[in-house]
């Protein structure tokens, strides 16, 4: 008889990590929320309002190559919808439109903080993502590109996030310091190159439906679309104290 197959030092390092977690952070776009054809909110809104929504590549690539900042990238695109004439009304219902919550992602979440994890995002989302499609969220800290409205429902403001790209990083370093944590007891569900620098840091590395392959090589566990259920199976218990 064959001898069972003999679990990997990295399998075995992810398990000892997930009995160990105490902080399960959380991408948006693509990994709680989710498009028919894989859009995130700023392609369906840049569609709505400035006609095209390929300008995010171009304007991806001119923030890799430096030419842009991260927030004069936010800015561009919220200007261009202020432009096409923007109402709080109109986003809500875009979202409501195209966007709606992945498969299971309410229960995961509000069963996680049930089961005295602390939950959090870490995302380069719009606040009103979230305010739509959960609206009932138990996140206890929420770092994402925010926007507001005026009386008359136009758009008044945005603040760009500093936390999107390798800034997920900084902000989980941010948060485990605040709640006493060392970073091997944190958690980050992700799924694109833009989580790659918080899944690298933190000891429990997970990837929900990854779209790259950057994404496959630094995860510690791997979730197929539409099974985010299985990461109850991940963090069964209590965390420790």
């Amino acid at each position: 008889m064959d001898d069972p197959p003999r679990a990997s030092s990295r399998d075995l390092a992810a398990v000892r990590h997930a009995d160990d977690v105490a902080l399960v952070a959380f991408d948006v776009d693509g990994t709680l929320v989710e498009h028919d054809k894989g859009e995130v909110v700023w392609q369906v809104l840049n569609r709505r309002y400035i006609g095209d929504s390929s300008v995010n590549a171009a304007r991806f690539r001119d923030f890799l190559d430096g030419r842009i900042s991260y927030a004069e990238w936010v800015a561009l695109d919220v200007r261009g919808w202020m432009q096409g004439g923007a109402t709080r009304q109109g986003i809500e219902h875009a979202i409501r439109q195209e966007l709606r919550l992945v498969p299971h992602a309410a229960r995961v979440v509000h069963d996680l903080a049930r089961r005295g994890f602390v939950v959090a995002v870490v995302s380069g989302t719009l606040d009103i993502v979230l305010d739509v499609l959960f609206p009932d969220h138990p996140f206890a800290h929420v770092f994402t590109n925010r926007i507001s409205f005026g009386d008359d429902g136009r758009i008044s403001g945005w603040s760009a996030t500093p936390y999107d790209m390798g800034g997920k990083a900084d902000a989980l370093r941010m948060l485990a310091t605040k709640l006493g944590l060392p970073t091997h007891r944190v958690a980050f569900v992700g799924d694109h190159v833009n989580d790659c620098a918080a899944m690298s840091l933190v000891g429990c590395p997970i990837a929900y439906d990854p779209k790259h392959d950057d994404v496959r090589a630094v995860a510690s566990r791997i979730l197929p679309r539409g099974r985010l259920d299985l990461l109850l199976d991940v963090f069964p218990t209590c965390p420790r104290s």
